[in-house]
């Protein structure tokens, strides 16, 4: 396991899609922070492939979350994609889906 994550940034039309591989913790989650805070308007779908993620922990999730609330400022949805199984059973155990839907629709 590498203890860097890498982020690659794709813009197609309207749609940008983030591939996330690696470590999204703590001490590397800056640059998916830089990313999700450079999504410029007009963008109406941000797809978030963890094909490659092999860790999150809770700061890494809680960055998700963040996306999900900026997702609300800046008017576009959010759709996570490529999910190990060892990390949708974490996400369904916390509940990040349900946080997820719950900011999507209005509350906080």
């Amino acid at each position: 396991m590498k203890d860097t994550v890498e982020v690659k940034k794709e813009i197609d039309d309207n749609q940008c899609i983030l591939h996330v591989s690696g470590v999204l913790d703590y001490s590397t989650m800056e640059p998916f922070i830089e990313e999700i805070q450079s999504i410029e308007e007009g963008i109406a779908k941000v797809v978030v492939h963890f094909g490659g993620l092999e860790f999150i922990d809770s700061t890494g999730i809680g960055s998700i979350i963040n996306l999900v609330h900026e997702a609300n400022t800046k008017k576009f949805e959010v759709e996570l994609d490529g999910i190990n199984e060892e990390i949708q059973e974490l996400f369904e155990t916390i509940g990040v889906f349900e946080i997820m839907d719950s900011i999507q629709k209005g509350g906080e």
